[in-house]
């Protein structure tokens, strides 16, 4: 379920670099040990992009200072918009570092990705007769190499890479609020981006993320229309579902309950929206509570980076 791109480090420092924020948790045995957030001036990062590098890179340096982070591991989230997957098939037999050598020499010839020379992983997701069904997981190795140097010119170690959607199911996992047998839509709405992630039997199925200009207040539900604004996001969830569940599995499979997290602004009225505009069961992040040293609990902007920390690897 891992997208594995390093090695893994003990003691392992968790990290989000979104377009508003960088955060950071430090968990140890189910406990946030500490966290911590900065706000990123508007333009720094734009969808993912580290548009001003520099400043980026002066901000970060001055966090880990004062956070006293210097030369510790760090796990760290690659922007959604750059990840790839694809379901392939292949021998029984092949071992883990057979099937890597498979990909690597078939990327860019019988396996096409969206994007030249990638960092990948593969995991296994099942077995059939002669075949085993493997998860290819795959992001821009300049975009992971980019990210890596931030950390390693603030004086930090990278150890692993992973992508949101990921950790967010992994966090809700860990609170027993997933379920193997159902098909799954994570809905992680963020200030800009809202991504949407399907799930089954504990596999990434799907990713989209649907970014969002505007933010303008929606007073009706009636109201839902526009482009590239909060409402224009919404729309899409429909069509994803639609997608997922007839142009994918030709009307066999239906999306069986949501799984919703974020900290919009306006995050009870998609809340409600969902709620009103689809026949499916929600989980909310509601049902998700983390303990810190600090005696108060974790709020949802760092569940993410909570999510990352119980990454195997």
């Amino acid at each position: 379920m891992a997208l594995r791109l390093f090695q893994k480090k003990d003691k392992t420092i968790n990290f989000t670099i979104t377009d508003e924020a960088i955060r950071f948790v430090e968990l140890r045995q189910s406990m946030v040990e500490r966290f911590g957030e900065r706000q990123l001036p508007e333009g720094i990062i734009v969808r993912g992009d580290l548009v001003k590098s520099d400043e980026l890179q002066d901000i970060l340096n001055n966090v880990v200072d004062e956070w006293k982070l210097k030369n510790r591991h760090v796990r760290f989230t690659i922007p959604d918009r750059f990840v790839a997957i694809k379901e392939e098939k292949v021998d029984r037999d092949l071992t883990l570092d057979e099937i890597k050598n498979f990909f690597f020499m078939q990327i860019g010839s019988t396996i096409h990705l969206p994007f030249e020379e990638p960092v990948f992983d593969v995991v296994v997701t099942g077995y059939e007769e002669n075949k085993q069904s493997v998860l290819l997981v795959a992001a821009p190795e300049q975009v992971v190499e980019e990210y890596s140097r931030l950390f390693e010119h603030a004086r930090l170690k990278p150890a692993a890479a992973d992508i949101a959607p990921l950790a967010l199911y992994r966090l809700f996992h860990s609170h027993g609020n997933t379920n193997e047998n159902a098909h799954e839509l994570l809905i992680q709405l963020e200030k800009n981006v809202m991504t949407l992630s399907i799930f089954h039997q504990h596999r990434l199925k799907f990713i989209k993320p649907v970014f969002i200009e505007k933010n303008e207040d929606i007073l009706e539900f009636e109201d839902i229309s526009g482009s590239g604004d909060l409402a224009d996001a919404l729309s899409e969830i429909e069509k994803v579902v639609n997608f997922y569940e007839n142009s994918v599995h030709s009307g066999q499979v239906k999306i069986d309950r949501v799984l919703f997290t974020g900290h919009h602004s306006q995050r009870p009225f998609v809340e409600g929206f969902i709620k009103q505009s689809f026949d499916i069961p929600i989980q909310t992040d509601e049902s998700i509570t983390m303990d810190t040293k600090q005696n108060e609990w974790l709020p949802p902007a760092f569940y993410t980076a909570a999510g990352l920390a119980l990454k195997d690897g």
